[in-house]
């Protein structure tokens, strides 16, 4: 019997989540299994080797915004600065394309949407643990509840994503300078001036 190697394996794995992003970004979620192995290189056999269908994929790419993002906002708020630029950092994410695509398919599709629903909870659960963690350092504005903190600034991040969308011209660096500016203001930090655009 086959001794699986856990790094190679989960290489191959992210890999594998690469290609199906690439894949639902071009062609939406409605992208096929042989359009994924293709753009993996890969055959469907060994495609389900590691996800048994395709529902399993988005779940693998769920799970994986969420552990970046864990990674990412896991750590301690030691400067007024942090937590906005932190929250900034999250603005380009995983293929924002991908993010309107599955709003839509969610109200056909009941799984899709009880499954954007519990990414939504698990996103917003971990934000508000680091603004609650801000808080508790003097570092945030503790008259705001955290929680409805997180659910606000999800939504001003998921709006952000459509920014180029409606206005390719847009600077990415500047639009998260802007939203750097934003969230602080939102935060109560030092109040920084909006950039010039």
């Amino acid at each position: 019997m086959r001794t699986v190697n856990p790094d190679q394996h989960e290489k191959k794995r992210r890999e594998l989540l690469g290609a199906a992003l690439r894949r639902f970004a071009a062609e939406g979620v409605q992208a096929s299994i042989a359009s994924i192995c293709a753009e993996a290189g890969v055959s469907p056999g060994h495609l389900y080797h590691y996800f048994p269908s395709k529902e399993a994929i988005l779940e693998g790419i769920f799970q994986l915004v969420l552990d970046e993002a864990t990674a990412h906002l896991s750590g301690d708020v030691q400067d007024a600065r942090d937590l906005p630029a932190l929250v900034a950092d999250l603005y380009g994410g995983k293929g924002p394309s991908l993010l309107f695509d599955l709003l839509a398919e969610s109200q056909r599709n009941a799984a899709i949407a009880d499954r954007l629903r519990r990414h939504s909870a698990e996103m917003k659960q971990l934000l508000a643990s680091a603004i609650a963690r801000g808080q508790a350092a003097g570092l945030v504005d503790d008259t705001l509840p955290a929680a409805a903190l997180a659910t606000m600034l999800l939504a001003v991040l998921d709006g952000s994503k459509a920014i180029r969308l409606r206005d390719p011209a847009v600077d990415g660096g500047h639009a998260r300078e802007m939203l750097l500016a934003l969230v602080s203001r939102v935060l109560n930090f030092t109040r920084p001036a909006f950039p010039s655009v």
